[in-house]
């Protein structure tokens, strides 16, 4: 009898033992389960979400956590049966009679609902249809309602093209250097480049905020160097200069003849005669011209514009402003200056009835206008007599001639 007791405990303890041990499996079971639910669900989530919108998964992490606690609360208390636990949380009109399952569902569409709205750019899961209206956009592989079309994974081409479409400031973009000099064309902290460029046919440049293809050639973009910006310096010098050029000849074009240039094989001289009252000097242009021709040198008698001597700038000039040298860029154009002052005054004679005479003074000066130096000066007097005005003058030209080229013949040339 004793024995049969014994056995009995025995069978008693091992069901027991058995019993607490499928007990203790089954909670760490549904721990482990339960577990595994929240963190897959979680991560499931987390992933598909930051892969579509780029938005940071520790940002994602801390939302869907916060945020799905009704969620897992829910599913907890619509499976609170063993039974319902280990056949899983699958749909069925059950969901739908209690609020827990009413929470799932909504829970469940709002994930499709944010799916939708944070991949809408995510145009790498999407697929593309070329129709005649042009590209076509769709979630999953199908055909294009309208057209028919199969669709097909966006190529990275079409991709642009749409991003394009929506962003038109997409790709590189030209910016302005007004000063190449100053410009930052490099990082100045990792000395890495900050601009691209393109060297157009006539060796300008176009500089561009990234990398990529020229809008108009398509010719792939090259990061900025230190021989590039040396390079563009130069270009920029150079057209501040032809500038420059262009505005001085703008200036000197209302007071001198912009169109004439300095040659290299003889020397060319200006001819200004100024006068202090009505008379016209032309005899003494012809004369000068004729003495410097004699010389060798090539005379410009209409190198100066009657503005020049209008508005003061030949008085100054003769009397040693050299301003309108550099202004107007005469050593650029002539090699020299022939300015004179010339004044005369008409006496009648008292022994012969109608005859007249001319008292003729002349200044000369000679300007160098490349060394801003006079190379010659000298005052002449003479005196003509003629039944006119104009023959008394001629007659005291032709006395002073003689002296005019004695002093063309003594300028000092360099």
């Amino acid at each position: 009898m004793r024995e049969d007791v014994k056995s009995a405990l025995g069978k008693a303890s091992a069901g027991m033992v058995l019993l607490a041990f499928v007990a203790v499996a089954f909670v760490l079971f549904t721990w482990w389960r339960w577990g595994r639910f929240i963190t897959s669900t979680i991560k499931y989530v987390v992933e598909n979400l930051a892969s579509r919108s780029g938005i940071s998964t520790n940002l994602l992490y801390a939302i869907v956590i916060i945020g799905t606690i009704p969620f897992f609360w829910a599913v907890a208390k619509y499976m609170h049966g063993a039974w319902f636990w280990l056949r899983g949380l699958r749909p069925g009109l059950r969901l739908y009679k209690s609020i827990h399952g009413m929470i799932i569902v909504a829970y469940v569409g709002l994930y499709f609902l944010a799916t939708y709205f944070v991949s809408r750019d995510s145009l790498a899961y999407k697929y593309c249809a070329v129709t005649p209206e042009g590209i076509k956009v769709f979630d999953d592989r199908v055909k294009d309602p309208v057209y028919g079309i199969q669709t097909e994974p966006c190529t990275f081409q079409q991709i642009v093209e749409i991003r394009r479409i929506k962003n038109p400031g997409l790709g590189p973009q030209r910016i302005s250097v007004s000063d190449a000099r100053t410009f930052a064309f490099f990082d100045p902290v990792t000395h890495n480049p900050r601009v691209w460029y393109h060297k157009r046919t006539d060796g300008t440049y176009e500089f561009f905020d990234r990398a990529g293809f020229d809008p108009e050639t398509s010719a792939p973009l090259r990061e900025m160097d230190l021989e590039t910006r040396d390079d563009a310096i130069r270009l920029q010098d150079q057209h501040v200069a032809e500038q420059q050029q262009r505005n001085q000849d703008a200036l000197a074009a209302q007071y001198i003849n912009a169109q004439v240039r300095r040659r290299s094989e003889n020397s060319q001289i200006a001819i200004l005669i100024l006068s202090s009252g009505d008379s016209q000097f032309a005899g003494l242009d012809e004369a000068l011209r004729q003495a410097t021709s004699g010389r060798g040198l090539t005379p410009v008698t209409s190198f100066f514009k009657p503005r020049f001597v209008q508005e003061g700038r030949a008085e100054r000039l003769f009397a040693g402003d050299w301003d309108a040298v550099g202004q107007f860029g005469m050593a650029d154009r002539v090699d020299e200056v022939l300015i004179g002052n010339a004044s005369s005054s008409t006496t009648n004679s008292s022994e012969f009835e109608g005859l007249i005479t001319t008292n003729l003074t002349l200044e000369l000066k000679c300007l160098n206008t490349r060394q801003q130096s006079v190379c010659g000066t000298q005052s002449f007097t003479a005196a003509g007599a003629g039944y006119t005005k104009e023959d008394s003058l001629h007659n005291a030209t032709e006395k002073v001639r003689p002296q005019i080229d004695a002093f063309v013949n003594a300028l000092r040339l360099d």
